[in-house]
């Protein structure tokens, strides 16, 4: 009776479990400063063009990051050449100065939303660089960001 119990829960929690992300890298960030002109690089392949992707940014900051909020310049790379570059606000802090993420000790983990349901028109190789938009140069205090490729799960709402 014991081993049908925890198979079942195996199975149950194997089940609620969505599909593996297409990406779920991160890269650490030179804790004493992120130069703008030093982008955070990621790629990945694409091979259905009909699946539609959420396209989040993670974002780790230490406690003593002196602002509320963090501009990224994003440029997407297309598997023809081709570029796009969008300006992001990234909001860290609420109008108290409370962090918005959660966190361990002095660091604080942030997801952003930066595309959602976003399809990919062409097979092949596809990159996003991301540099902080800040005027501060080099940027102190952000530890590591991250890019999640997640399978979209359209309206989840009841």
């Amino acid at each position: 009776m014991r081993l049908l119990g925890g198979w079942l829960i195996a199975v149950s929690l194997l089940a609620g479990c969505g599909p593996a992300p297409l990406v779920a890298e991160s890269r650490d960030v030179e804790l004493e400063g992120w130069a703008s002109d030093t982008p955070v690089s990621f790629n990945w392949n694409v091979q259905d063009t009909l699946l539609r992707h959420d396209l989040l940014l993670d974002v780790r900051h230490a406690q003593t990051y002196p602002y509320s909020n963090l501009y990224v310049f994003l440029t997407y790379r297309f598997p023809n050449g081709k570029s796009r570059v969008d300006t992001v606000e990234c909001t860290l802090a609420d109008e108290r100065g409370r962090w918005r993420g959660s966190g361990f000790g002095d660091l604080v983990d942030q997801r952003f939303m930066l595309q959602q349901g976003v399809q990919f028109p062409l097979t092949g190789r596809y990159g996003l660089d991301v540099r902080h938009g800040m005027r501060h140069d080099p940027l102190p205090a952000v530890a590591n960001v991250g890019l999640r490729l997640e399978e979209h799960r359209g309206d989840l709402r009841p």
